[in-house]
């Protein structure tokens, strides 16, 4: 009985994570280039479950803008134009203090203050049971690194900020949630992509 109550509160309190979209949002390209040219694509780094429907998302974007002749998934042979298409996710902390994917004296070197915030959040948080929501912020990238002839030509860089608030509080901030947000926004560094991207082809 006991542990379905702890497995009830577990999915509830999972439940109450409100996710916020921070920081400069991409310039929406007037028009998309049509590029006469057949290209492959190499995905790195998008093995997480949630990472794959964002790099779904990312290239159906850049199938419907029909900017290039072909777009096939890069095979051991050698192609003229290759573009991979990476996502550089941002160390974190584990939010319950369990297994760390980094070392806990990484962020008290790298970021003094800000790992100092971290661990007074906490804090509060198991003091409060979790009235004070943990705040999680992080900073991912997304590459695109264009290879022609095996050389790579270009490489361009898209940073996605968010904040993410996981407590009962939280629960009363899910109108205000940006999670639907963030699909639209790999979309949207997709189609810019393609027009910054324009002129190396």
């Amino acid at each position: 009985m006991l542990k379905k109550i702890i497995l009830s509160l577990s999915f509830l309190f999972f439940q109450a994570c409100s996710t916020f979209l921070i920081g400069d949002h991409p310039n929406l390209p007037s028009a998309i280039p049509e590029i006469n040219k057949e290209v492959t694509y190499e995905l790195i780094g998008w093995k997480e479950g949630v990472s794959k429907k964002y790099a779904s998302e990312i290239l159906r974007t850049i199938h419907l803008s029909g900017t290039f002749k072909k777009i096939s998934q890069h095979t051991k042979y050698d192609s003229e134009i290759k573009i991979q298409i990476i996502l550089e996710k941002a160390p974190r902390l584990s939010l319950l203090f369990g297994e760390q994917s980094q070392p806990v004296t990484w962020g008290l070197e790298k970021e003094p203050g800000k790992f100092s915030l971290y661990i007074l959040n906490r804090i509060l948080t198991y003091r409060t049971f979790f009235i004070v929501p943990i705040l999680q912020k992080s900073s991912d990238r997304v590459v695109f690194r264009v290879w022609k002839w095996n050389q790579k030509v270009a490489e361009y860089s898209y940073t996605i900020r968010n904040v993410q608030a996981i407590g009962w509080v939280s629960l009363g901030l899910l109108f205000f949630d940006d999670r639907d947000k963030i699909e639209d926004l790999y979309s949207n560094y997709a189609k810019q992509f393609l027009s910054d991207s324009q002129s190396v082809y």
